[in-house]
């Protein structure tokens, strides 16, 4: 649950906003047309009948104080607005707060609950000695409800908790926690399409910086700002009169504040980000001057053979040895996806990760497939595997040989042979392990899972580990 505090000016309109009174006008017209004799139901309030209304998308929860809810809409407007006439007019006087549930409560937020934790947030936030009313929506996908109130309580005082923002994170937090509701946590996760107003711009605006910002090649302040104004999007800084400089993201003819977006999106903060994402980026890619490239050793001379054809043996191009092709690793917190660190380096040498992953659009995540693209030198995610007839270029295939070779090597110094150049693909075998049989693909996974060991401590470990399990399942006589 997240709360959304507003204040305005009128207290009518505000009254016939969560009420529908423009659409119940228009289904009474409907009605009156067809059901002439229904009027008579409506004489006597206008046909603003607000307990039994016509339209069923909205609903009259709770009210506080001496609220006439019988007597329709401009009664119950007056009410809330006297303690407002007993001082001097204030600018904005009419509160109204928006209580937004998660989808995944839909099924347990009842009418009663609702009213519970309505009422349990006016308290907390002591907005108790004003009137209120509880009026719930049913418009939208999510359960949600609607809190009208006076900004000025019985005593003439001003209430100043409407612009206390992190109390209402506080509140809104432990009573999430006390009634185990889901905390909102991204605008990325709202459905744009059901938004009215500025927020029906603001909310997309907020998905394409988002978008812009997690593209690996964006590094720096200008590439982001050049990337924005392709989207559309153009940035201001204007200074006020304190000297403080605020940060602006324009779409059309609408400007918003940064914190108004997302707080995240400072220019600070997101420099301070490239900063780190250039800084690892560059710890990563290793310089071509320091690889040592290996020395070929001329292969022994052979007569030839009538019988045999010779062909000329293709050498990779000095170039290509001396620019290796290297994948740049994922951004932090790609797609929002968490991956283990060892997944990420299969990623780095080609190979496809899965993932958990819950985009914007969707309200449950679901498992993609993460890989390199080497034709648009990006990261794709798919939700089915990569095509086993993929891209990859032949200087990179060489290069990975070249690298498994080279700890094929180091291996059989310690006194392991391998049966194949590829540790991964290939069965191993370990003289005097497992009596001399290749090794499990047990053994792969546990070593995939102990990063930093040498073979022989790891072999060493592992069968130590084999022999405590083989010691508690024995049977007990």
């Amino acid at each position: 649950m997240i709360a959304y505090i507003i204040s305005g000016s009128g207290f009518g309109g505000c009254v016939d906003y969560v009420t529908r009174s423009k659409l119940e006008e228009k289904l009474h017209k409907e009605q009156s047309k067809g059901l002439k004799a229904d009027e008579r139901k409506y004489e006597s309030n206008k046909g603003e009948d607000i307990i039994d209304h016509l339209s069923k998308d909205w609903k009259l929860l709770s009210s506080s104080g001496e609220i006439r809810i019988y007597e329709g809409r401009k009664a119950m407007a007056d009410d809330i607005a006297r303690p407002s006439r007993q001082r001097k007019p204030i600018k904005d006087p009419v509160g109204h707060i928006s209580l937004d549930f998660h989808p995944d409560d839909a099924s347990k937020m009842t009418d009663e609950l609702m009213t519970e934790v309505a009422q349990e947030y006016m308290r907390q936030m002591g907005l108790t000695n004003t009137p209120y009313i509880v009026v719930r929506h049913f418009d939208k996908a999510h359960p949600h409800c609607h809190i009208v109130f006076s900004r000025v309580d019985y005593d003439g005082k001003i209430l100043t908790q409407t612009t206390n923002f992190k109390k209402n994170e506080r509140v809104c937090k432990a009573l999430n926690l006390k009634h185990r509701l889901t905390q909102g946590k991204s605008k990325l996760n709202t459905d744009v399409s059901k938004l009215r107003g500025k927020d029906k711009i603001r909310y997309p605006l907020v998905h394409n910086i988002a978008g812009v910002y997690i593209r690996p090649e964006i590094q720096d302040w200008n590439s982001f700002l050049i990337a924005l104004k392709r989207q559309g999007i153009t940035v201001k800084e204007k200074t006020g009169q304190s000297g403080k400089t605020n940060l602006y993201y324009c779409t059309g003819r609408h400007e918003f504040w940064y914190k108004k977006l997302d707080p995240f999106f400072s220019r600070e903060n997101l420099e301070l980000k490239f900063k780190a994402r250039r800084e690892k980026q560059q710890a990563v890619t290793p310089d071509p001057k320091s690889i040592q490239q290996p020395v070929r050793e001329p292969a022994p001379k052979r007569a030839p053979q009538t019988s045999e054809i010779t062909r000329p043996s293709v050498a990779p191009k000095p170039q290509e040895q001396l620019k290796p092709i290297v994948i740049p690793p994922l951004p932090d917190g790609y797609m929002g996806a968490r991956i283990a660190p060892h997944e990420l380096a299969r990623y780095q040498k080609g190979d496809a990760v899965c993932a958990y992953i819950c985009k914007p659009d969707e309200i449950v995540g679901k498992h993609y497939w993460i890989w390199y693209d080497f034709k648009t030198a990006q990261p794709r995610c798919e939700p089915t595997p990569p095509p086993a007839d993929r891209y990859i270029p032949e200087a990179f295939k060489r290069q990975m040989t070249a690298s498994q070779s080279a700890f094929v090597n180091n291996s059989q110094r310690a006194g392991i042979t391998l049966s194949s150049p590829s540790f991964v693909g290939a069965p191993i075998q370990d003289e005097g392990f497992a009596h001399g049989s290749a090794l499990t693909d047990d053994f792969k996974l546990w070593l995939s899972r102990h990063p930093g060991l040498t073979i022989e401590e790891a072999l060493h470990r592992y069968r130590e580990e084999q022999k405590t399990k083989q010691r508690r399942n024995r049977p007990k006589f």
